[in-house]
């Protein structure tokens, strides 16, 4: 039987291998297709280790159908910043603005 810890290495290889996007532009493909700045969150990265506590100051932005561009900002910074942990208020802070 083959398990999912064989099959996704593998599949994660071959998406990797055979795309035609850069590392850069597959690392910050759902950010860019949000209409984020990369470079902002590259920079912050380097400053995080696992499970480090750090916090997210953004203005609101423009209201969108569902949310703000601050809340979008919020939820794509906990999954690009993982194993890091966002909270309320830590010394850490990912500060970012709107253009």
């Amino acid at each position: 039987m083959i398990g999912a810890t064989e099959v996704l290495p593998r599949a994660e290889d071959g998406i990797a291998a055979d795309s035609k996007l850069t590392t850069f532009e597959r690392r910050h493909a759902a950010g860019i297709r949000l209409g984020l700045r990369p470079r902002p969150f590259d920079a912050f990265s380097q400053q995080l280790r696992p499970r480090a506590r750090y916090s997210v100051d953004v203005p609101p932005g423009r209201r969108g159908q569902f949310i703000t561009e601050g809340e979008v900002v919020r939820a794509y910074s906990a999954f690009f910043f993982l194993p890091a942990i966002q909270v309320r208020a830590a010394p850490l802070v990912f500060r970012y603005r709107f253009k």
